[in-house]
């Protein structure tokens, strides 16, 4: 497995309404600095926080695919659909745009915290559906525990979220000390973006391989690599059978918000 790490340092910022609300920017616009172009059909990820009431005024999007997740506060969305809605905690708000919508964000409550997350489906398909809204609070999202760690999915598979574009999202929550692993199928990648842990977890592949004395499969871990606060992670799967193995740090756990797409969906991806 190749896993690529970007520092905060390595990746873009942002800011809107006169700096109220900055951003950083793991995938960037295009000619910004970024970590990475794209990531498959995953092409702009932004994780922003408000100092201030905020907003993000009215703006045209057409075709592709917008995932407002809301990590703390408070967040209006409104629309030219007619669409007037507040999410909170832990909720979002879905923009198939379709033919083409406007909309704006505001941010009601200072301190508020969300990432906002495109997607690239099949263009020229989509830009014939008409645009569609829709919001989902926490309660909606499945959510499992085991051995210290908490899953929530928020994109496919049994998440009531489900694009036109294949995605599968996840929130992480480990706990102090806890381990999580997660397999990564062969021709997919999987962006992760550390939300809380300073400097208080690690990284590694694990593939599997033949025990010849006792003929079972046993999990083989490659080196293992630091993680920090806001760090921004690519792994890609080289073999079949592997998995990216977490572990949080013995004082701190983590947080991290992860998403798995394919690296090649199947249709043109258009350059950025």
């Amino acid at each position: 497995m190749r896993i690529h790490i970007y520092s905060a340092s390595e990746q873009g910022v942002g800011a809107f309404d006169g700096g109220k609300f900055v951003e950083q920017r793991a995938i960037s616009f295009p000619g910004e600095k970024t970590a990475v172009d794209r990531v498959g059909p995953l092409f702009y990820w932004a994780w922003g926080k408000a100092s201030d009431v905020s907003e993000i005024g009215m703006h045209p999007h057409k075709a592709f695919e917008i995932v407002t997740y809301v990590i703390d506060g408070l967040v209006e969305h409104r629309d030219s659909l007619g669409s007037l809605e507040t999410v909170t905690n832990g909720g979002a708000q879905v923009i198939q745009a379709g033919s083409g919508v406007y909309h704006s964000e505001a941010f009601r409550r200072a301190g508020s915290e969300a990432m906002q997350i495109w997607f690239e489906p099949h263009l020229s398909e989509t830009v014939k559906k008409p645009a569609t809204y829709h919001q989902y609070e926490h309660e909606l999202f499945p959510v499992s525990q085991a051995a210290g760690t908490t899953v929530k999915k928020v994109i496919g598979g049994d998440a009531p979220i489900q694009l036109d574009t294949d995605v599968r999202m996840y929130d992480w929550e480990l706990g102090p000390g806890a381990a999580f692993s997660y397999d990564l199928a062969l021709g997919r990648r999987l962006a992760l973006l550390v939300i809380r842990g300073e400097g208080a977890g690690s990284v590694a592949a694990v593939g599997r391989g033949l025990d010849r004395e006792q003929g079972q499969e046993q999990g083989q871990e490659q080196e293992r690599k630091n993680l920090s606060h806001k760090d921004f992670v690519v792994a890609q799967a080289v073999g079949e059978g592997e998995a990216l193995h977490l572990l949080a740090g013995s004082e701190q756990g983590l947080r991290i918000i992860a998403i798995d797409v394919p690296e090649d969906p199947g249709y043109a991806l258009y350059r950025k």
